[in-house]
Formats: C-alpha cells, sequence, structure tokens
C-alpha cells in the first residue's frame, strides 16, 4: 500500500515541479519583456507585472511543496540527531503530522479565500482572482499529501535494531 502512496507523492512533485518551472519562466518573460518595452521602446506594458505576480505565486507554492516531500522545509535539527535512533524517527514523524496539519489548513484557509475572491477580476488583464488564490490550496494539498506519505513511510530497519540493543 505504501508503494502506490509513494509513487502517488513522488508524480505529483514532479507534476509540481514541471508546473513550477513552467510558471517560473512565464514569470521571468513576462518581467522581461516589461522591462525591454519599458527601456528599449520607451512604452509600458501594462499586464507584464500582474502576469509575473501570478506566476510568482504559483511558482512559490508549487515548490514550496515539493520541498516538504523532499525534506528542505525549514527546520533545526541539532535536537533530532542528538536522540537515539528510534527517538528521533519517532520525533520526525510528529514533525511530519504537524506539517500534515499545516498543509489541512492551508487547504481549508485558502479554499476558503479563493471562495471569497470569486468574483473579483484583476485590474489589469482582468483574470478571475480566484486563480492566483487557488495556489494556497493547492499548496495546502500536495503538502498534506507529501506530509501524510513521509508519515506512513516504513520505519527504517537500522532504528528498529538499534532500539533493541539500546
Amino acid at each position: 500500500m505504501y508503494h502506490y502512496l509513494d509513487n502517488l507523492g513522488r508524480g505529483l512533485a514532479f507534476g509540481a515541479q514541471v508546473a513550477g518551472a513552467l510558471t517560473a519562466l512565464v514569470m521571468v518573460g513576462s518581467l522581461l519583456l516589461g522591462v525591454f518595452y519599458r527601456y528599449v521602446l520607451g512604452d509600458s506594458l501594462v499586464w507584464s507585472d500582474e502576469v509575473a505576480s501570478l506566476a510568482f505565486n504559483w511558482t512559490m507554492f508549487l515548490f514550496a511543496s515539493v520541498l516538504v516531500r523532499e525534506g528542505g522545509h525549514v527546520r533545526v535539527t541539532l535536537l533530532v540527531d542528538a536522540l537515539p535512533s528510534l527517538v528521533s524517527e519517532l520525533v520526525e514523524r510528529a514533525i511530519m503530522l504537524l506539517i500534515l496539519g499545516f498543509g489541512v489548513l492551508m487547504l481549508w484557509t485558502g479554499w476558503n479565500f479563493a471562495e471569497f475572491t470569486a468574483g473579483q477580476v484583476s485590474p489589469a488583464i482582468r483574470y478571475p482572482v480566484w486563480i492566483k488564490n487557488a495556489a494556497v490550496p493547492a499548496c495546502g494539498l500536495l503538502i498534506s499529501v507529501h506530509a501524510l506519505v513521509l508519515m506512513l513511510r516504513p520505519m527504517p530497519i537500522r532504528n528498529v535494531v538499534e532500539s533493541k540493543h539500546e
């Protein structure tokens, strides 16, 4: 069962990385085009900053979810590394439980906020604002899935063997 969950998480992380890379390209391209128009052509684009902001929002949240899967989230490991391996593993799983709770909170509050802004449109290009705000619940869902997969992963053999000898 865990194997299927891990494959699901791996696939979601890969999809988030691809989508994040595409949105990063859109962001950089939009900003470069805006700078080119402003300083080379002496004209300004009214939409480039808005598109860059939309793309940045999605880029940041997509890559943040991938960092949870890869263990790249901000953390201080001094105490966890000093603990016996079995206790350390249990603390890591407790941390994943907290991250899962944070992901669910992001999903719930982000969904409510995106729903709240459903009738609004952006000033320059008139896209529905909920598209930008939907990055938060999408990230919350991805974080929740990754934290759940990491929390349910099999315990390393060395931790079980070391705990019997301690």
